[in-house]
């Protein structure tokens, strides 16, 4: 969507679902977010994030990697470990490549090593099978 440079219209089809009482669901949430993030816009990603459970319309896993890894792509560091804990509180895993981008972030130095304890539990499981 971004790549294209049609973030505005989609904002502006994103806001006129809500005008003609029509709720966006998380996939479509989710995609703004992602938008947003790729234009570096990171703190109306945050607001539209925020926004969901203010609509009864909740992130899912999905929407807090693409988050996670907008902030991560845009070295917004400071957001990182918020979102990993409420990841957590919410059971939610991160996906392979968001996993991936904080693996090299720690190794670069720019995300904290304290965090490894708190991203391993946000490994999936069969991510760490080793019997497989």
């Amino acid at each position: 969507m971004s790549k294209c440079g049609k973030l505005d219209i989609a904002m502006d089809l994103f806001q006129d679902l809500t005008l003609k009482g029509l709720q966006p669901n998380v996939r479509t949430y989710t995609v703004m977010v992602g938008g947003l993030c790729g234009e570096g816009l990171l703190k109306e990603a945050k607001h539209l994030f925020r926004k969901m459970d203010e609509t009864g319309c909740p992130p899912n896993s999905v929407t807090y990697n693409v988050l996670l890894q907008g902030y991560l792509k845009n070295q917004n560091y400071d957001d990182v470990e918020m979102l990993l804990q409420e990841m957590d509180g919410r059971s939610y895993s991160l996906d392979a490549s968001t996993l991936s981008m904080l693996i090299d972030e720690i190794a670069a130095g720019s995300v904290d090593r304290s965090m490894l304890k708190l991203i391993g539990k946000l490994v999936p499981k069969e991510m760490m099978d080793t019997t497989a």
